[in-house]
């Protein structure tokens, strides 16, 4: 189904999740957001689910009540929906029988669905979900009273935990009587950041979700989810729209829900950072008390971050994606993570940490020829050219590729250089161009070689290919100035150094060389 807006086709989206922050103060907005979730429910499918998140239970109730008959009333019309149904609140010592006398009401309401599914031996169609916000004050013993309850009324209870209440994870019967447990940053009760905390965990489980399915697309947004909030009266698509108050549109207003969907279709959703969000969340997960499965898996979806990262530049975020992978992967599949945390200090230039890297995966890519190119690389950029000099060989050994031979070659004879062995510099550099005559490094770098033996006519020829290979190289031309300088043909190297000089007017010591020729004439 698609509708039309602007000229541009919109897909009918299935939205995989819709919390919808309640407030103590809506029922003026209530009507509108029961219109506003009618109108939504025809945009989700047998796998939705719908968090009602309250500040208090009991005082909610009545809006929740309406709500509830309002999903009665759309299921009874289509006989083919099912909703999961998560009611969110915080569960305190004093409102213990509050909240059973609540879920005892609620569940009566579902027992029209709970037969339904027992008579077809199925699922039922309304699923009621509780998810508890227990405080710092709360004991295990009173949870699971209240769990052990529940779960006997058919009802499968959660619980939100927190950095305050993290210990409640280590009661063994209370995690057995509860469906899930979902884990909050920080300490906040705010019911407005345990909804982002829920968002994130929802961001948390599709990325391993797709992980485990070997599914590798990380860079674009999750499964389409919106947040509406009562307090402001407005409707976000995201995690990351709520937190910045960046809403397509405001349900009380007067345009229609058809042209909020719209909306919410014809944003730029690339603008969003989506590839960074899942980060954010993935990398505070870390620490958190999850089996020993999860934190391996988080492992994987770590380094595949890293991957993204680094094939797109951002080799700093690569490194540190790669440092968590290490914390939270097996050892046996450490080896891979370690080379490519190599690769990102090398390309932000921590040499000396990449080469830590790589020693630890030195049995494993022993012979890899990619392995001992960037050892001697970081080698390479540290001064210590005789230990880059053997890791290039080892390199070349290896039977590289030809476009990575030719590299490797270059920087051979820029050791040779750098150790002032001119002439063996020039038997790398020559066996480069042997094969390739079209890269500008192998004729600049030998023109310098053959510069340092005197040799200026050899020099000036291969700076000649290098400029007609990079007519904008402006250190080429000031190399070919220095050589007829030294020729003697001043005339042709204050030609030169003003070509040099007019692609890069701060090269300082050109413009003195310049200044000292023009003097001479």
């Amino acid at each position: 189904m698609c509708r039309e807006r602007n000229n541009k086709t919109m897909i009918k989206p299935a939205f995989k999740k819709i919390y919808v922050i309640l407030d103590e103060q809506d029922q003026g907005n209530l009507e509108w957001i029961l219109q506003t979730l009618s109108f939504l429910y025809s945009h989700l499918n047998l796998t939705s689910n719908i968090y009602l998140v309250s500040e208090n239970l009991s005082d909610s109730m009545p809006q929740v009540e309406r709500i509830q008959k309002n999903i009665n009333k759309f299921l009874s019309e289509h006989l083919f929906a099912r909703l999961y149904v998560h009611i969110v609140h915080p569960a305190p010592p004093s409102d213990m029988d509050n909240i059973r006398l609540c879920y005892k009401y609620l569940k009566q309401s579902t027992d029209k669905f709970d037969q339904e599914g027992y008579r077809h031996q199925e699922l039922p169609r309304l699923i009621l979900l509780p998810v508890f916000v227990p405080d710092d004050q709360v004991r295990p013993s009173q949870l699971i009273d209240l769990l052990d309850e529940l779960k006997k009324s058919f009802l499968l209870p959660s619980l939100y935990l927190n950095k305050g209440t993290l210990n409640l994870a280590e009661d063994e019967k209370l995690l057995s009587l509860t469906d899930k447990v979902y884990y909050g940053i920080g300490n906040s009760k705010k019911m407005t950041d345990v909804v982002c905390n829920l968002f994130r965990q929802d961001i948390l489980d599709d990325s391993l979700d797709k992980i485990e399915i070997n599914d590798l697309s990380m860079t674009g947004p999750w499964p389409d989810s919106l947040i509406i909030s009562a307090q402001d009266c407005n409707v976000y698509s995201c995690m990351e729209a709520f937190l910045k108050n960046e809403s397509p549109a405001k349900i009380y207003e007067t345009h229609s829900q058809k042209e909020f969907l719209a909306d919410y279709y014809q944003q730029d959703k690339s603008k969003r950072d989506c590839l960074g969000c899942r980060e954010q969340v993935i990398g505070s997960s870390v620490g958190l008390p999850m089996s020993p499965s999860t934190n391996q898996q988080t492992g994987a979806l770590l380094y595949h971050l890293g991957m993204l990262r680094q094939e797109s530049g951002d080799d700093f975020q690569a490194v540190k994606n790669f440092k968590q992978s290490l914390n939270l992967s097996p050892i046996e599949e450490t080896d891979s993570v370690y080379f490519r945390l190599g690769l990102g200090y090398t390309k932000i230039g921590q040499y000396d940490q990449a080469l830590k890297a790589f020693e630890s995966v030195e049995i494993a890519y022993q012979g890899q020829y990619f392995f001992h190119f960037y050892k001697g690389l970081c080698y390479f950029e540290t001064g210590d050219y005789v230990t880059a000099l053997e890791e290039f060989s080892k390199a070349l050994q290896s039977k590289p590729q030809h476009d990575d031979r030719i590299r490797i070659l270059i920087y051979t004879g820029t050791c040779f250089n750098n150790l002032g062995k001119y002439e063996q510099a020039i038997d790398e550099l020559e066996r480069a161009r042997e094969t390739e005559n079209n890269v500008k490094e192998i004729y600049n770098t030998l023109g310098f070689s053959y510069f340092m033996i005197k040799d200026y006519d050899k020099s000036i020829e291969n700076l000649k290919m290098a400029v007609e290979i990079d007519p904008f190289s402006a250190i080429d031309y000031a190399s070919l100035g220095s050589n007829y300088r030294e020729k003697g043909d001043l005339n042709m190297a204050i030609g030169m150094y003003q070509k040099a000089l007019a692609l890069d007017p701060g090269m300082t010591s050109v413009r003195e060389n310049l200044e000292r020729l023009n003097k001479n004439l």
